[in-house]
């Protein structure tokens, strides 16, 4: 497949600066808009840019879903741990007495987890479709 030199160049550029602000939603998702979901996709979609620059896959499908398998037991037991020690689903576990730097943790951990979810899904989806595309 070609694709245009313009194309190619610009997506070079911008592919290290669409990680960047991926990362950066998922970890200030706690103070401002975005959070893990939409850093996910974010991440997602710099793969699909680096796919068009380099028409191969930088990842190995089973190990890709393995991951997200994996992901998708760590995010509910996180929840279940803050439900455990409050006694409420989505609840911080930290108490309120400490500052909002060490609260931030547990909010932190869980956009980390639901955005590597979200991202791992999604590059997993794109895989799939682009290998069922090409056969």
């Amino acid at each position: 497949m070609t694709y245009s030199k313009i194309l190619i160049t610009i997506s070079r550029i911008l592919l290290p600066f669409l990680i960047l602000f991926g990362i950066y939603i998922i970890v200030n998702g706690d103070t401002s808009v975005g959070g893990g979901f939409q850093g996910g996709v974010i991440l997602a979609t710099s793969y699909l840019m680096y796919f068009f620059i380099k028409d191969a896959h930088p990842f190995n499908i089973t190990k890709m879903l393995k991951i997200d398998k994996y992901l998708f037991v760590f995010l509910p037991l996180v929840i279940f741990i803050g439900f455990i020690t409050t006694g409420y689903f989505f609840t911080n576990i930290i108490p309120m007495e400490y500052p909002y730097a060490v609260r931030r943790i547990y909010l932190l951990i869980l956009n980390l987890l639901i955005g590597a979810k979200v991202a791992v899904g999604f590059v997993s989806l794109f895989i799939i479709f682009i290998e069922e595309g090409n056969s």
